[in-house]
């Protein structure tokens, strides 16, 4: 979770929305990313979309279903419904998430629960602590992340 740590620091650093993501296969680092969305202008750079994108650059003309099968995703915040999706979809077997209080969560744990991924939450002060500096600079996206209407996924 450190690893994935820094990267939503260097996230932060770059004015993203801190969240960092690492994925792991076999007791090694297969891909790293965080939220790169200002410097692409594309939404769906978040931090387990360009970790999965890292590992598979890494990776060339390896099956993703092979690349990522039995991987474990430890990410700064749960993923969201699209993040949650590849991650299913590619056969990642847990998500290990540092920590669930800085934001409403979409429904992502339920969907990934009932796909048989196991999660994993924990409360990583330094991860909090991250998120709640950014809103102070961005208190309307704070106001978007804590809103309980924000796209949650009903199941």
């Amino acid at each position: 979770m450190q690893l994935a740590s820094e990267e939503a620091r260097q996230g932060a650093e770059e004015n993203n929305f801190p969240v960092g993501s690492v994925i792991v296969k076999d007791g090694e680092v297969i891909g790293v990313g965080h939220n790169r969305h200002r410097e692409t202008g594309d939404p769906t750079s978040h931090a387990e979309i360009e970790a999965i994108r890292d590992a598979a650059r890494r990776a060339p003309g390896v099956d993703p279903s092979d690349l990522f099968g039995g991987a474990v995703c430890y990410t700064t915040m749960m993923p969201c419904q699209m993040c949650a999706g590849a991650i299913i979809r590619f056969g990642f077997t847990k998500v290990v998430v540092a920590e669930v209080e800085t934001y409403v969560d979409s429904g992502a744990q339920p969907l990934m629960e009932r796909q048989g991924l196991a999660v994993e939450v924990g409360r990583e002060q330094y991860c909090i602590d991250l998120v709640e500096t950014y809103y102070q600079s961005n208190p309307a996206f704070e106001q978007i992340m804590r809103s309980a209407r924000r796209g949650r996924l009903e199941l």
